[in-house]
């Protein structure tokens, strides 16, 4: 997905979406560990990471076992970064709150 307003309305359009793709810039993680973060069931976030995924925004960073840890692509880290320059959210907590681990 390009970096458009139809990007921007995407992830506007769901509190999950936005949380989850500004955790990922900073951590590859397990749905199960984005889900404990955001006080959220499992199923739900595993819905929106393939929905992140559909979009272009999302993807496995590396997988171990049975268990795969997303990322950000280029494009959602642009995606992240352009929201957190424009609205003040917890986008720049995200960014700046997780190590980087690709």
């Amino acid at each position: 997905m390009a970096l458009t307003a139809r990007g921007v309305e995407f992830i506007s359009q769901s509190e999950l979406r936005d949380r989850v793709l500004a955790i990922f810039p900073g951590a590859a993680l397990t749905p199960t560990e984005v889900a404990k973060l955001e006080d959220k069931y499992a199923s739900h976030v595993c819905r929106t990471i393939r929905e992140l995924e559909a979009q272009g925004l999302a993807e496995v960073a590396w997988s171990e076992s049975r268990e795969s840890h997303y990322g950000t692509t280029w494009s959602g880290y642009a995606l992240v970064l352009t929201l957190s320059q424009h609205t003040k959210r917890h986008t720049t907590r995200a960014l700046s709150t997780h190590s980087v681990r690709l």
